[in-house]
């Protein structure tokens, strides 16, 4: 029986690092590994970042968090369980203003603020979702709940949008050369928004997540933009 235990593990791990991708840096490479919705690990310059741990994913075999970021304060982002799983005693985390105050160590970000981390800048971006033209309808992330986040390595800016509706703010995101954009689920960019908004910004490569449901070989099929590479990854 332990030995079936053990197998499924390293059949997990060995998982997570086959989705693995190195981004090569004049300072040296950046690791993301896709993990479980939004849940995913960067390692670069000295530093493990987590972002939105899950107590869905199987986190056996992979290093704990230098720093952890919250993108929303919803159960799906923000899993108290699975941050202590994966914590140090020094593990510092970075969440909207509303989450901060449920978290030890956590420094609260609005939109545009930026923290330095090491050699990593760390910019907090809009991430909300504004009701369709004509509607009345209360949006499901309301301006100032949640975040997206720009990380700014020597030679690398990673995207990182939360959940949000196509915003004009966003489309002035600039130099971005690896986009993970949350889409096809309530609350996230839609097949459309995502496109337009993978021509404003002009990523070199784009993971999509939290697709729960939907066929990723689809949402890579209908991405598909000139110059920019979709990058299909199991995120369930």
């Amino acid at each position: 029986m332990k030995t079936a235990v053990l197998l499924l593990a390293l059949a997990a791990f060995a998982f997570c690092i086959d989705q693995a991708d190195i981004f090569n840096t004049d300072s040296g490479p950046v690791k993301t590994t896709p993990i479980y919705n939004t849940a995913m690990m960067i390692e670069g310059a000295g530093r493990v970042i987590h972002v939105d741990p899950s107590s869905q994913a199987n986190y056996k075999g992979l290093p704990k968090a230098d720093l952890i970021l919250i993108t929303l304060g919803d159960p799906e982002h923000l899993d108290p369980a699975a941050i202590a799983k994966i914590s140090k005693k020094s593990t510092a985390i970075i969440s909207p203003p509303g989450p901060a105050g449920k978290l030890q160590h956590c420094t609260a970000l609005t939109y545009g603020e930026t923290v330095g981390f090491g050699d990593i800048s760390i910019q907090a971006v809009a991430a909300y979702n504004v009701p369709a033209a004509g509607s009345d309808q209360k949006p499901l992330h309301p301006s100032g709940e949640g975040n997206g986040y720009v990380l700014t390595y020597p030679g690398l800016r990673i995207y990182i949008s939360g959940d949000t509706s196509e915003l004009k703010e966003l489309k002035k995101l600039k130099n971005i050369d690896v986009a993970f954009l949350s889409l096809a689920a309530p609350g996230t960019l839609t097949i459309d928004e995502a496109v337009d908004l993978i021509k404003a910004i002009k990523p070199k490569t784009v993971y999509p997540d939290h697709y729960q449901k939907a066929d990723p070989d689809e949402i890579k099929k209908q991405l598909a933009t000139p110059e920019v590479e979709v990058r299909k990854r199991y995120w369930y």
